[in-house]
């Protein structure tokens, strides 16, 4: 099962905190995107982060079985 996450970016500039939120499909992508502004990080002396919403991006659906009709017995 998936959640969907948002990745967040919060930093001070010139004395007023900012916050930037990207609304992702999975864990994997937040991971992703914290890698990718590594550097933007270490400039602004930003904080980045990944929240876990709860609220399911993908499930798992079950498949429906193949009847005995269906089945041709020999």
């Amino acid at each position: 099962m998936q959640f969907f996450h948002i990745f967040m970016l919060t930093y001070t500039l010139n004395g007023y905190p900012i916050e930037n939120k990207l609304y992702l499909e999975n864990s994997e992508q937040c991971q992703v995107a914290i890698r990718a502004n590594e550097q933007l990080v270490q400039i602004l002396g930003a904080d980045a982060y990944c929240i876990d919403t709860g609220i399911l991006s993908k499930s798992i659906r079950p498949r429906l079985r193949p009847s005995a009709q269906n089945v041709d017995r020999q």
